[in-house]
């Protein structure tokens, strides 16, 4: 059934208009008029209006409050929009008050009437700015506040033009049966007190006495008295409060902005609310992203001793060469860096990155890493990573209190974020992040949550796309604050990848010489000597023996971190162990296929050929004749042939196993191999054999192919990449030096290195890739193929250098000749 639907409110619309049209004339027509009234009558007894419970409309308000400690900000907040330059807040339980003053700009009676006591007003949103701040309110429901934290309010207020206006409301009213919202009123008085009586009389008989009348150079602003409290206001709630109020304003709006906090249960206890200020860091980043969505970051380092560090031999031992890594940035104690928000999130595919980068404003960002402890409790770690002296007990308090990353916007605090013992305490999911893996001296390191804190301040006029909760508990989840998220994230991973590069040279360092080492060389002696003199009597001196039980035991604990570090590389190896296993049982299947696979397409045409004269054939077009197709798929063939026969040969049994590897050979069949693959890709693999005559090397044929075909595999992928040039080659320059070893400068003449990659050693880290699956964004790559590049080298102990990390890629390699 389908009913006809009449537009009456227009047509109503439509009949006001002419009724006042008739109404303006010189000459009214009393029956004309007397007409459309009865017409608008009729219409309007059909229209029928929306209203609000009293109760519902209580609720929707209070709902915006989790707790009273929220209220209150709120009514901060207020404050602050109204240009005040002081707030002042009197927790009175003794007398079951609180009492909220501020210097502001004060409201009139119209004010109150038009903006105040309309719920949900648009005033803020469409005034969003003041003389000289942006407001931080935009919902209209600020005045909920006052009903969430007592039964009744009392507002004294006054501007410098207008007469003191005195207003209240008894909550109570919003629960009384049958009650609409427009039933509900408060009472008010224009002209009957003086403010600054009133303010006078406040100071003078509250635990605030002479503190704050100063303030008040001009006779305006706001007094609220709240009265009925709803909430236990004991010492542990005012002090909970306090510590909101220390974080609410970042510690630059300290001049144009005070609050002072006073409680008649504590009456010395608090008074001037002052931000926090972190001076005590291991690392501090700060972040500057403009409007045209640049970004310079600037990572200091405060955590070792640089003394110390020199001592260790880190800038002559450590194999990192990028800038950043030199004695000069540790002297000066920082290092910049230039980018943009569309390199930092390159590769984030869960939404559309193009359409919601544009609606990311400016905004800064400043992140603290504050370790809880640890450096100093064991002297092997003072001599393995040089930390600086810290109080971790006083830091510990001080995280506890003010850790987290905050938002702020225009310099006001968006809560809950980074909110101290609240579920988006963690609003980033560092946390889960650091479940992967949370030690420093391990490849992919993540910061914990509870060792951060840090600063995001936005602002309203460059990020409007940033919105109010309605609960007023945050901003709106929608695809521009995710990729905003993403953002902080990579920052923060700038700072975690510089650590992280660090920590791990300097245990590489320390192990290459520590005594752990040398006691397990030792210890490896003292049990060969004992199996040697088993059954005879001990010899040795007490002494003697206390030496060789501390060797041991200190061998011991030096074996229980290799078996860590074993049982982490373990995790992953188990991974490629399952892929190897399964294309090893089917090697012999693939064989089989392998050698029918280019036979059966001229079996298949031999038979074609006496059924079907090709004669006949040619009034067809191409794609409708067999032989031509049955061409394309021996070409296909072929590939595969090509990539089986690859596949099988890279996990033959004797490739498995250790032995003397005759180069030459090796490099001739790298080159056969991969030559008959690279050409159908247009790709030229050129191999320089250098002084290579007769060298042997002793390891597995296996580690060199996971070397080189995983260098190969990346620079195909390249290749593929839209920035990737029309020079298609591939370049291996082997050299052999008796001393040093063997030699392989690997390059291709690709787009190098992704410019999401900030240090290029992140290459070598486990599970990192930035390959992504062009449709749908997700990563492709397993993330390990440099990883065991890196890790076989290691093995061997040899090393790799990136030499060039873009355009282009080129890296050293060299394996000991042993």
């Amino acid at each position: 059934m389908q009913v006809e639907k009449i537009d009456f409110a227009g047509m109503l619309a439509e009949l006001r208009i002419r009724l006042q049209h008739e109404l303006e004339k010189d000459n009214i027509n009393e029956t004309n008029v007397s007409s459309l009234k009865d017409e608008i009558e009729v219409l309007e007894k059909k229209l029928v209006p929306f209203t609000v419970s009293a109760r519902t409309a209580r609720l929707i308000g209070q709902e915006n409050f989790a707790n009273a400690e929220g209220a209150i900000i709120e009514l901060v907040k207020n404050s602050y929009d109204a240009e005040a330059s002081v707030c002042v807040i009197i927790i009175d339980p003794i007398n079951d008050r609180i009492g909220i003053l501020d210097n502001g700009d004060g409201m009139t009676d119209k004010i109150i009437r038009d903006s105040w006591m309309t719920i949900g007003t648009d005033d803020k949103k469409v005034n969003f700015k003041t003389k000289s701040r942006i407001k931080t309110g935009a919902k209209g429901i600020g005045r909920f506040a006052l009903d969430r934290l007592g039964k009744s309010s009392t507002m004294i207020t006054k501007t410098l033009e207008s007469e003191c206006v005195l207003w209240d409301v008894d909550w109570d009213q919003f629960d009384q049966k049958g009650a609409i919202i427009s039933d509900v009123r408060a009472t008010i008085q224009i002209g009957t007190i003086s403010f600054l009586d009133e303010l006078n009389n406040i100071e003078n008989n509250t635990v605030a006495k002479g503190t704050f009348i100063d303030h008040w150079i001009e006779e305006k602003g706001v007094l609220i008295l709240i009265d009925g409290l709803k909430d236990n206001w004991d010492e542990k709630a005012t002090q909970s409060l306090y510590s909101n109020l220390e974080i609410l304003v970042p510690p630059l709006e300290t001049n144009i902005f005070q609050i002072y906090l006073y409680s008649t249960l504590e009456p010395g206890k608090f008074g001037q609310v002052l931000p926090t200020i972190c001076d005590d860091f291991d690392y501090k980043i700060e972040a500057t992203i403009k409007d045209d969505q640049s970004a310079e970051i600037t990572v200091t380092r405060n955590e070792l001793n640089l003394t110390e560090l020199k001592r260790t031999g880190f800038f002559e031992k450590s194999k990192l060469t990028q800038e950043q890594y030199k004695e000069d940035k540790f002297s000066s104690g920082s290092f910049k860096i230039d980018t943009t928000l569309a390199k930092l999130v390159a590769g984030f595919k869960d939404i559309d990155i193009n359409d919601n980068l544009s609606k990311i404003g400016a905004f800064t960002f400043s992140f603290y890493f504050m370790k809880r402890g640890g450096g100093q409790e064991k002297d092997e770690d003072v001599g393995k990573y040089p930390y600086k002296t810290v109080n971790y007990s006083a830091r510990t308090q001080w995280l506890d209190k003010f850790g987290g990353i905050k938002i702020f916007r225009d310099n006001f605090r968006v809560r809950p974020y980074g909110e101290v013992k609240s579920s988006s305490f963690d609003w980033l999911d560092l946390g889960k992040r650091a479940l992967s893996n949370p030690t420093v001296t391990r490849p992919g390191y993540h910061v914990r949550p509870q060792q951060t804190y840090g600063l995001v301040n936005i602002s309203r006029i460059g990020n409007i796309n940033f919105e109010d909760k309605s609960s007023r508990e945050g901003l709106q989840e929608n695809d521009a604050f995710t990729l905003f998220k993403e953002v902080i994230k990579s920052i923060i991973e700038i700072f975690e990848n510089d650590r992280n590069q660090i920590m791990m040279s300097l245990k590489k360092i320390y192990d290459e010489n520590n005594k752990k080492r040398k006691a397990q060389l030792e210890a490896d002696r003292i049990i060969s000597e004992k199996k040697a003199k088993q059954g005879k009597k001990e010899t040795k001196s007490e002494e003697e023996q206390k030496t060789e039980k501390e060797t041991l035991i200190t061998a011991i604990e030096g074996y229980k971190e290799d078996i860590e570090e074993l049982q982490d590389e373990q995790k992953i190896l188990r991974v490629l162990a399952s892929a190897g296993l399964i294309v090893t049982s089917f090697a012999h299947e693939f064989r089989n296929h392998t050698d029918s696979i280019l036979p059966r397409t001229k079996e298949l045409k031999d038979v074609l050929l006496q059924v079907i004269d090709i004669k006949k054939l040619e009034s067809l077009p191409d794609f409708f004749d067999p032989y031509l197709m049955l061409s394309d798929m021996r070409k296909q063939d072929e590939r595969l042939k090509s990539w089986l026969e690859f596949s099988i040969s890279s996990v033959r049994k004797d490739k498995r196993s250790r032995r003397m590897i005759n180069m030459v050979t090796y490099i001739g069949e790298l080159e056969r191999l991969w030559n008959s693959l690279l050409s159908r890709r247009q790709t030229t693999l050129i191999i320089d054999k250098g002084n290579f005559l007769e060298v042997n090397f002793n390891g597995h044929e296996i580690d060199l192919d996971g070397i080189f075909n995983n260098l190969i595999t990346n620079s195909v992928d390249a290749y593929k990449r839209q920035d990737a040039g029309d020079k298609r080659e591939i370049k291996i320059s082997f050299a052999f030096d008796p001393i040093r070893g063997i030699s392989a400068v690997y390059e291709d003449f690709g787009p190098g290195l992704s410019e999401e990659i900030t240090d290029p050693n992140q290459i070598f880290q486990p599970f990192f890739t930035t390959k992504r699956d062009d449709k749908t964004g997700e990563k492709i790559g397993t993330g390990l193929g440099m990883w065991i590049v890196k890790s076989t080298i290691d093995e061997y102990s040899g090393d790799i250098e990136i030499l060039t990390s873009r355009p282009h890629f080129k890296v050293k390699i060299t394996l000991p000749n042993h």
